[in-house]
């Protein structure tokens, strides 16, 4: 069997509600060349099972079970057993758009890269969530811009000999992962392309899950040592994987002035982009 283009890489850990969307999204891709490498941190859901029902409709499907779930330790696995040239980590409530694939292959042919991203918008219709994806896309950018690049952890690609010569991705790191291995690749003279078009559709599920305005804190203490002092932390106090989290009813009620601060916040948006 020819070894295809791109390796798509998807970690899971009881995504049984989100992950078929992903793999549904991935069978419709207009480009074929590619392979989806699922590895599983021993959910307790139909995850497993959901995914195996789906390997007609790829033009690949392995699944792997890995004997615990950690982001960065499940992404090497599927990287390990991907005979891809290009390897594309995909979270699982993520869902790319049906040209994803062939307008990525169609940069990298015109372009010198080796590591990218692009752009995204948000998983529902909803106004407030349409000005966050785009002031997340902005951010991207801006950090670049800044020489503090930045690959999100639903969408990065990487080639293969790329992603070997770094390591793959530091299993120290169960928080920012993404932005870890962002900085070791950049270190190395590779620059991380942002492909400017909507190719993804990003899950706001945590979001909406922990409150906006707790999750933006949380990322902005977080961000304080990657500009200034190029560290990435590797822990974050309450960060959970797996889709059992939001599946649960919240165990606390926000306070009122967590809800007032962010209902300004939603109306200062509202000015800035109406």
């Amino acid at each position: 069997m020819q070894e295809p283009f791109f390796s798509i890489i998807i970690p899971t850990l009881n995504e049984e509600k989100f992950l078929p969307r992903l793999l549904e999204s991935l069978a419709k891709q207009t480009y074929r060349d590619f392979e989806v490498i699922v590895v599983d941190g021993k959910s307790k859901d139909k995850t497993v099972k959901l995914a195996q029902t789906h390997t007609s409709e790829l033009p690949a499907l392995t699944v792997h079970v890995a004997d615990h779930a950690s982001l960065p330790y499940q992404r090497n696995v599927g990287a390990g057993n991907a005979t891809g040239t290009w390897f594309i980590f995909i979270d699982a409530d993520t869902v790319v758009l049906p040209y994803c694939l062939q307008q990525i292959e169609t940069y990298i042919q015109s372009h010198d890269v080796s590591f990218l991203t692009t752009w995204c918008r948000p998983d529902s219709e909803d106004g407030n969530d349409a000005r966050f994806t785009l002031l997340a896309n902005l951010l991207f950018e801006s950090v670049k811009a800044m020489k503090r690049p930045a690959s999100p952890g639903p969408f990065t690609a990487v080639t293969k000999s790329v992603f070997e010569r770094v390591g793959g991705y530091d299993v120290e790191h169960p928080f920012l992962e993404d932005q870890d291995l962002t900085q070791r690749i950049t270190k190395m003279g590779v620059p991380l392309h942002i492909i400017r078009e909507t190719l993804y559709v990003w899950s706001l599920r945590r979001y909406r899950k922990e409150g906006t305005l707790h999750v933006l804190q949380a990322y902005v203490k977080s961000l304080f040592p990657i500009l200034f002092l190029r560290k990435t932390p590797k822990n974050l106090v309450g960060y959970t994987m797996g889709g059992h989290v939001f599946s649960k009813k919240k165990s606390s009620v926000k306070s009122p002035l967590l809800s007032k601060t962010e209902k300004q916040i939603r109306s200062l948006m509202q000015d800035l982009f109406e």
